[in-house]
């Protein structure tokens, strides 16, 4: 089953979790990091290198999700990730954890899933003008 480590900036992390657990009920191998005010980035790389070594030591695929690219998460995760064999994806919302869950546990093909992950999230990315869906004048 893959592992998934969310990372955001302050609680986002811990709310999109809760709101997951609300829809798909509670996750094993599922880890929340929020990154804090004041927190210093390299300790919060080595506590994210320290769940992916875990990860490492089960031998159990996993990828890191993280809120912005380029920002203070990321760039913790990539510094902690850099000597592993594996995966951040940045823009973490709620489809794309939904379609992990949801597949995570079945699915043979890692790549692929992460690949259906992002597309799905990316089709669930709508802008809807509401006088033209519902066919109002105005």
């Amino acid at each position: 089953m893959l592992g998934i480590v969310v990372c955001t900036h302050s609680n986002f992390a811990a709310g999109i979790h809760d709101a997951l657990t609300m829809i798909a009920g509670p996750q094993d191998d599922f880890e929340v990091m929020g990154f804090q005010t004041g927190e210093d980035m390299l300790e919060y790389s080595e506590r994210l290198k320290a769940i992916a070594q875990r990860f490492e030591d089960r031998k159990q695929p996993y990828v890191f999700v993280v809120d912005l690219f380029g920002a203070t998460p990321f760039n913790a995760s990539a510094a902690a990730l850099s000597a592993f064999d594996t995966t951040v994806i940045s823009g973490v919302n709620l489809p794309l954890l939904l379609e992990l869950v949801l597949q995570r546990e079945h699915a043979q093909d890692i790549p692929a899933l992460l690949e259906t992950a992002v597309q799905s999230a990316k089709d669930s990315i709508q802008l809807v003008k509401m006088r033209e869906m519902f066919n109002t004048k105005g």
